[in-house]
C-alpha cells in the first residue's frame, strides 16, 4: 500500500476564554503533537469522546485551522501552503461532515450540487458531465431519477449521499468523513457504510471520525484513539475493541450499553 498523507507531529492551539470578563484568552492545545498515516485502500478511523480534538485533526489537514507539525497529502507539503489553499489541493482532499443542510445549497439540485465541482475540475463537455453525475449517484447507490430535486426533497439518508458524490466528483485522493453517518438511523447508516467501503481501492484513502465503535469496526481498517488532543491507543479494530491496553479506551468501551451487541461479539 501506498502512503497517501504523512501527519507528523500535528499541533493545533486555540485561545479561549473561560470567562466573558476575563481579559486574556487562555492558550488550550486542541490536538497534541500526534503523528499517523492514511495507507492507499484503507480507511483509519479517529474515535475518542466529544472535545478529543477529532474534528480539528480533519480541519487541520483541510487547512482550515493553523497548526504547527508537519502534513503531507498525496506529496503536497500542508504545513507550507497558504491559510486558504487553492483548487489544486482541494481537489485532492475531501470532506463530508455531519449535516449535509450545512454544506449543501438547499436551492440547489442533486444534479447541480454534483456537477459543480465536476465543472470546477474541467468537465467541460456536457454529454461527458452529465454521464459523470450520473455515474457517481451510481456510485453511493441513488437512482439518476433523483437529480432534479433539492436537498430539501430527499431523505437524510439520500442527502448524505449526495454530499458523498458531491465530494468524490473531484477523485480526491483522500476522503475525510467526520460523523458523517451519525444522524443516519442504523439501517441507512450500515448501507452508506457499506458503499463507503467499496469505494475505497488502490488510489485513494479515508479518514474516518466517528464515536460509533460497532460502525467503526465495521467499515476501517485501523482505529486511532484521542484524548485530550493525544493519540492514546493504536490498531486494528478487533485488538482496541477486543483487547484494549490505554485505560481511557478501556473506559470508552465500557461507557457502551452493550458492549457484546455493540461490538458485534
Amino acid at each position: 500500500m501506498t502512503t497517501l498523507a504523512t501527519v507528523d507531529g500535528l499541533t493545533v492551539r486555540f485561545k479561549r476564554r473561560r470567562r466573558l470578563t476575563e481579559l486574556r484568552p487562555e492558550p488550550f492545545t486542541a490536538v497534541d503533537g500526534i503523528s499517523f498515516e492514511l495507507k492507499s485502500g484503507a480507511i483509519t478511523a479517529i474515535v475518542g469522546e466529544s472535545g478529543s480534538g477529532k474534528t480539528t485533526v480533519a480541519r487541520a489537514l483541510l487547512r482550515l485551522v493553523p497548526f504547527e507539525g508537519e502534513v503531507t497529502v498525496d506529496g503536497v507539503a500542508v504545513h507550507e501552503l497558504p491559510r486558504y489553499p487553492g483548487i489544486d489541493y482541494r481537489r485532492r482532499i475531501q470532506a463530508v461532515f455531519q449535516d449535509p443542510l450545512q454544506a449543501l445549497n438547499p436551492r440547489h439540485s442533486a444534479e447541480q450540487l454534483i456537477g459543480e465541482p465536476l465543472r470546477v475540475h474541467g468537465h467541460r463537455d456536457a454529454a461527458d458531465h452529465s454521464a459523470r453525475i450520473d455515474e457517481l449517484l451510481e456510485q453511493v447507490g441513488l437512482d439518476a431519477e433523483l437529480r432534479p430535486r433539492t436537498t430539501r426533497e430527499l431523505s437524510g439518508g439520500q442527502r448524505q449521499r449526495v454530499a458523498i458524490a458531491r465530494a468524490l466528483a473531484s477523485e480526491p485522493r483522500v476522503l475525510v468523513l467526520d460523523e458523517a453517518l451519525s444522524a443516519l438511523d442504523v439501517t441507512t447508516g450500515n448501507r452508506v457504510a457499506g458503499l463507503l467501503r467499496a469505494l475505497v481501492d488502490a488510489d485513494n484513502s479515508m479518514l474516518f471520525i466517528a464515536h460509533d465503535l460497532a460502525l467503526v469496526r465495521q467499515l476501517c481498517d485501523e482505529v486511532l484513539v484521542m484524548h485530550h488532543g493525544r493519540i492514546v491507543e493504536r490498531g486494528s479494530p478487533d485488538d482496541v475493541c477486543d483487547r484494549p491496553q490505554d485505560p481511557y479506551t478501556q473506559r470508552l468501551i465500557a461507557a457502551i450499553p452493550d458492549p457484546a451487541d455493540a461490538l458485534g461479539r
